[in-house]
Order: C-alpha cells, then sequence, then structure tokens
C-alpha cells in the first residue's frame, strides 16, 4: 500500500468521522448529494459519452433525481431501498455472468440507469440513516463495517489470495480477502452489540446485518471493477492521490448502504 493512499486515508476518515457527529443533518445531505454528484460525473465516463456535454446532463439528471426525492410526492425512501436491494441482486448477476452478458448491458442508456440504480439510494439511504435514532451511531457502525471489509480483504487476500475470486472481473480479488472481509465485519458486529442502542434484544441479528453488508460491499466493489475493465480504464478518476476517483472510493458503500438501510428497517418494524 503506497505513504499516498495511506496519507489519503488517514486525511479522509478523521474527516468524514468529523462530518457525521459534527455536520446538522441538513448540512450532511448536502455534502453527500455533492459528492454524489461527483460518482455521477466519474460514472458518465464508464457510459463512454461523447463529450463533456453530455456528460454534464447526465449529472444534472442525477442532480434533478436526487430534487426529486426532496418533493411530497416522492416514494417513501425505504421502498427506494428495497428497489436499490433487488437491484443488488440483479448486479451480482451481472457480476457473475461478465463477460457473457455484457452484451446486454453495454448501451450507453442502460449503463445510465444503472448508474441511478447505484448513486440515488446511497444518498437516500444515508440521509436516511442519519434521521434516525442514534442515527450517527448508526452511520459509523456502517462506515465501520465498510472500511473494515474493504482493509480484511486487501490484507489477507494480499497476503493469502492465492485462488481468485473472479478474475474476468477484478484479478487482485481473492476468496482469501472475502474471508478476511467477513472475519473483520464480524469483530466490528461484536463491537457494535456495544456502539449502538439496537430495537431488539437478540445480539445475533448484529452479526447478520454485518454479513449482509459484508455481501453487499463486494458486490459494489466487483461491479464498478466490471464497468471499468470492460470500457478499459483502471480509475474512475483521479481526485484522490493513491484511491482515484470518488467512485472508487464509494463503490462498496453504494452497495452496503441501501442494504444496510433495509435491514434496519425490516428489522425494527
Amino acid at each position: 500500500m503506497s505513504k499516498q493512499r495511506i496519507l489519503t486515508a488517514v486525511i479522509l476518515a478523521p474527516l468524514t468521522i468529523f462530518i457525521i457527529l459534527l455536520m446538522p443533518s441538513g448540512l450532511f445531505s448536502l455534502l453527500v448529494a455533492l459528492l454524489i454528484l461527483v460518482g455521477a460525473w466519474e460514472w458518465s465516463a464508464m457510459m463512454v459519452l461523447p463529450n463533456t456535454k453530455t456528460r454534464m446532463l447526465y449529472v444534472l439528471l442525477v442532480a434533478l433525481a436526487l430534487l426529486c426525492l426532496q418533493m411530497p410526492w416522492a416514494p417513501a425512501p425505504v421502498l427506494l431501498h428495497q428497489i436499490a436491494a433487488y437491484w443488488w441482486l440483479l448486479a451480482a448477476f451481472l457480476v457473475i455472468s461478465y463477460p457473457r452478458l455484457t452484451v446486454v448491458w453495454c448501451r450507453p442508456w442502460i449503463k445510465g440507469l444503472a448508474g441511478l440504480l447505484v448513486l440515488v439510494p446511497t444518498w437516500s439511504s444515508l440521509v436516511w440513516l442519519c434521521n434516525q435514532q442514534d442515527g450517527q451511531n448508526l452511520l459509523l457502525f456502517l462506515l465501520l463495517l465498510v472500511w473494515g471489509a474493504d482493509t480484511g480483504a486487501y490484507f489477507i487476500g494480499k497476503r493469502y489470495g492465492h485462488v481468485k475470486l473472479m478474475p474476468a472481473v477484478s484479478p487482485a480479488k481473492s476468496w482469501a480477502g472475502v474471508g478476511g472481509a467477513a472475519l473483520v465485519v464480524l469483530l466490528i458486529s461484536l463491537l457494535g452489540q456495544y456502539l449502538i442502542t439496537w430495537p431488539w434484544s437478540h445480539p445475533w441479528l448484529v452479526h447478520m446485518i454485518a454479513m449482509m453488508t459484508v455481501i453487499a460491499v463486494i458486490i459494489g466493489d466487483l461491479l464498478e471493477s466490471m464497468y471499468k475493465r470492460h470500457c478499459g480504464i483502471k480509475d474512475s478518476g483521479q481526485l484522490l492521490p493513491g484511491h482515484g476517483g470518488i467512485m472508487d472510493r464509494i463503490d462498496s458503500l453504494t452497495a452496503a448502504a441501501p442494504v444496510f438501510a433495509v435491514c434496519i428497517h425490516m428489522l425494527a418494524g
């Protein structure tokens, strides 16, 4: 892991925690929206759109979708999160099938629709979690799960990753990395039992949410890798030194956030 990558992570992690703990919910919502719009710009590159103007139109479309979610007639956030969860099931199928089904989703407008299903529910679920009881701790727990899964997958996979997970999609990812991600997330879920006041008395439910989240993390990471591999780019952007673009940092979160939100809603309800 490069010094540049470590330095960027050391700066970003405390900044993210600061935003969650100290920012008012309205400002938090705005900052996440800006992050999503940067992600939309990078996603438009993976759509292989013809020019900058067309890419900007896609960013405006995502912005309009976020704005529509603020309207009184907008669907309930939980409904959107459930739709997103079903989308990630489909995404898992597309990843497993790569490259056989590429012809089905390679058109720019289909990639654009996929981008909406990836980005818009991410914003909605993060804002929804922020506004729940103990919302700050829920967000921190979610981020710890995502960061822990990524870290465990990286270090365990690098050391023991001889058996590749899906080499056609991402040659660096391995089954050992999946095991490392699951192990670290399980340990974090033990902490989560005490970090948050859960609306149930069964501690194993926290572990179940953690395992569902780590599966989503892996699918989110693989989906972006698949799109990047198809259009021949290594990173989604160059905004973050050593990390690539915003989408390279939030790809796991885009799947984990709506799945986590759906689990919280179902179990709390």
